[in-house]
C-alpha cells in the first residue's frame, strides 16, 4: 500500500485557508477537528513490526479517506490521524465521530491506548486569542488541550 506522501501537506495547507478565513471574517462558516492518536509507536512497533504497523495507520488513514464524505477530509502524521470536518451541526458531528470510531475500531490497533479528540475552530476572537502563525503550529495549540472525548485502552 503506497501513501499520498503530501496528504499531511495538503491538509495543512487547506486548514491554513479555513483558518485564515475564520480569522478575517465573520462568518458561519465552522469545522471541526477529530484527531485519532495512538498513544505508544514503540508497542505498535513491537507488536507488528515497524513496517506492519506503519502499513496498518496508512489503512487505517485510507479507509477513513474513504468511507467519509469527500469534503471531510483525512490526513497521517506519525501515529496521529486528522480529520477536518465541515461543521454543520453538534449532531452531525458526533455522527461523523461515531462513524470514525467504528471504522478505527476494525483495524488490529488496539494494542496501545488510543485518544479520539474532537476540537471546533473558534471564530475570530477565538483564534485571535491563540498564539500560532500557521495551521501546524495551531494544532500543537490545541493538541496541549488534551481535550479527549473518547480512549479506548491497548490490549495488554
Amino acid at each position: 500500500m503506497i501513501e499520498d506522501s503530501n496528504a499531511w501537506e495538503k491538509f495543512l495547507h487547506v486548514l491554513d485557508w479555513v483558518l485564515a478565513v475564520q480569522a478575517r471574517y465573520a462568518t458561519d462558516l465552522r469545522h471541526s477537528l477529530v484527531r485519532i492518536r495512538f498513544h505508544d509507536q514503540r508497542a505498535l512497533g513491537d507488536a507488528y513490526g515497524a513496517r506492519d504497523a506503519l502499513t496498518m495507520l496508512m489503512r487505517l488513514a485510507a479507509q477513513l479517506q474513504h468511507s467519509l464524505r469527500k469534503t471531510d477530509l483525512v490526513a497521517r502524521n506519525g501515529t496521529d490521524i486528522w480529520v477536518l470536518i465541515p461543521f454543520v451541526t453538534p449532531e452531525s458531528v458526533l455522527s461523523k465521530v461515531s462513524q470514525i470510531v467504528s471504522i478505527a475500531s476494525t483495524n488490529g490497533l488496539d494494542i496501545v491506548d488510543r485518544d479520539l479528540s474532537v476540537f471546533t475552530i473558534p471564530d475570530a476572537d477565538g483564534l485571535e486569542k491563540l498564539a500560532f502563525d500557521n495551521a501546524e503550529r495551531f494544532l500543537g495549540v490545541i493538541g496541549t488541550e488534551s481535550q479527549i472525548t473518547m480512549r479506548w485502552e491497548g490490549a495488554r
